[in-house]
């Protein structure tokens, strides 16, 4: 069974310190064989949950020259890393 979406991307984080959206969201379309605009979507807004639960927090940001759209960079937070801890996710 796979993990829901939300600890997915919380365990990618928990095993890097860094991670630009595009690479967490191109491995998850890919862990979840998803594909197609809506699905993009829906995880961008998964990892603006998380941010806004303080999960994990934007590092930093740019604009991609190729799509034109905002990209940011992510990490996770202690309070992530604790909630993670205390619901077996770590």
């Amino acid at each position: 069974m796979k993990l829901h979406h939300k600890g997915f991307l919380l365990v990618m984080l928990s095993q890097r310190p860094l991670l630009w959206d595009t690479a967490l969201i191109g491995q998850a379309l890919s862990e979840y064989e998803l594909q197609g605009r809506y699905w993009t979507n829906h995880f961008r807004i998964v990892l603006d949950e998380l941010a806004a639960a303080g999960l994990i927090k934007r590092e930093d940001h740019r604009l991609d020259k190729q799509s034109g759209r905002l990209v940011f960079q992510y990490s996770l937070t202690a309070f992530g890393r604790q909630r993670m801890q205390d619901t077996g996710l770590l």
